[in-house]
């Protein structure tokens, strides 16, 4: 299998780690409280726009050099990286259509309790939605997710690094509503980001650029946002 090059160094290892602990757990609560003590606080739709630039703004400032040198691999054969985060995209379809059809028949009323999260704050503000969902996040979560989990794991055990990473994906997904909902519930949604976990990660290894996987996701979320429009 061939080895990544575009990967991280031990201290970008150090600060994704870190960063992704600090984006879960105390991130979201300080804008929380910061907005509440607002004598016009921001909207949630606003709000959680304000989180996707701060996450966006500090993994491109830590990241930077990761991020430029994909970018080098993307242009020196673009139609290899376009290929493969369009077949990681056909991918994702269809592992996704094959896993929602298990689950709507275990339970025809189902839905993914984040996708009616963002479907909520989408009615709130469209715009400001979109624009984060689109061109933010995958920047993000593909930096953090792949480039920082998968890439570090993948020279060492490729296999493992599609399982933690994948699992890791769909677990930060859904642990903001444990709690909220029943575990069943959420262990079908945690399911849902398996094949997304899977074919994101697949995407980069084939280019070994994290742009491939970062394309593929902004595919993803903007048909999502379509759908929801």
């Amino acid at each position: 299998m061939k080895k990544l090059t575009n990967t991280v160094t031990p201290t970008e290892t150090a600060f994704g780690l870190g960063y992704i602990a600090l984006q879960v757990f105390i991130l979201p609560f300080v804008l929380v409280q910061g907005n509440l003590l607002l004598g016009n606080p921001f909207s949630a739709a606003q709000l959680n726009f304000i989180m996707f630039c701060v996450d966006f703004l500090c993994v491109t400032v830590i990241f930077h050099r990761f991020l430029l040198q994909g970018a080098k691999h993307a242009l020196s054969a673009p139609f290899t990286c376009l290929r493969y985060a369009f077949l990681g995209f056909l991918l994702h379809l269809l592992g996704s259509m094959l896993i929602n059809t298990v689950i709507l028949s275990l339970d025809p009323e189902f839905s993914n309790v984040n996708d009616a999260a963002i479907s909520g704050l989408t009615q709130q503000n469209y715009r400001l939605m979109s624009l984060g969902t689109v061109l933010l996040v995958p920047v993000t979560e593909e930096t953090l997710y792949r480039g920082v989990v998968f890439g570090k794991l993948h020279g060492r055990n490729p296999l493992a690094a599609y399982v933690v990473s994948t699992l890791v994906f769909a677990a930060l997904h859904v642990v903001g509503y444990i709690g909220y909902y029943q575990p069943l519930h959420l262990l079908l949604c945690f399911v849902q980001y398996i094949p997304a976990g899977l074919c994101l990660a697949w995407a980069y290894a084939k280019t070994d650029s994290i742009w491939a996987s970062i394309l593929m996701h902004i595919t993803v979320n903007q048909i999502g946002m379509l759908a929801m429009r």
